[in-house]
């Protein structure tokens, strides 16, 4: 985001990923100091900042990749510090970072009007977080937590004010038919349902 090229890489991240993978003979497991936890927290803060950004322009898939760009750098740190305090960095961020990744899809499809796949992301969302916190045995944290209340009330939004199927469309009707006792039109719709329920007519 501030157009440098740390030690020639394009990001922190990129370049301690380099160092990990690079043969090390003789000289033990691959650590993270404090000091290069910290910068690396701090490539996080900037890719954050330059999400919200991102989400501003509806630069939806940016922001996706920005998530998923911090969501490795916990990763690291959770893996490869050295120190508990900074392993312990990815408890703290993890969650909000994974919301924000979920949001981020989601409201790609939405703008494309694909409102089904963007409840398959949000509902995704949702059982990661929630399998997250239980994995960690923070059982009491599901009901308090902001993240999945605010993509549990989305999911709601979402689901509420979406375009309705065909098949929905129908049934629906059909029951607003019934309702005013129009008979003639109930059956027909019906007959209707029945032939796209049975694959006769494409939705």
């Amino acid at each position: 985001p501030d157009d440098r090229r740390p030690f020639d890489f394009v990001s922190l991240l990129d370049y301690h990923q380099a160092r990990r993978y690079k043969p090390r003979a003789g000289r033990g497991a691959f650590l993270l100091s404090r000091e290069e936890c910290w910068a690396l927290n701090q490539e996080a803060t900037q890719y954050y900042w330059r999400r919200l950004s991102f989400f501003e322009l509806r630069e939806y898939e940016r922001a996706e990749q920005d998530a998923v760009h911090n969501l490795e750098i916990l990763d690291l740190c959770e893996e490869c510090a050295a120190h508990e305090d900074d392993r312990r960095m990815s408890e703290q961020y993890r969650v909000f970072v994974m919301a924000h990744r979920a949001q981020a899809r989601a409201l790609a499809l939405l703008e494309r009007q694909e409102h089904e796949l963007a409840l398959a992301e949000i509902r995704s969302g949702i059982r990661e977080i929630t399998g997250l916190l239980e994995q960690r045995g923070d059982l009491g944290k599901v009901a308090d937590c902001a993240e999945l209340r605010f993509l549990e009330e989305w999911e709601l939004e979402v689901d509420t004010n979406r375009p309705l199927s065909p098949r929905e469309k129908l049934s629906a009707d059909l029951r607003s038919a019934v309702a005013q006792e129009q008979f003639e039109l109930a059956a027909s719709l019906r007959d209707r349902l029945r032939m796209l329920e049975a694959g006769q007519v494409h939705d």
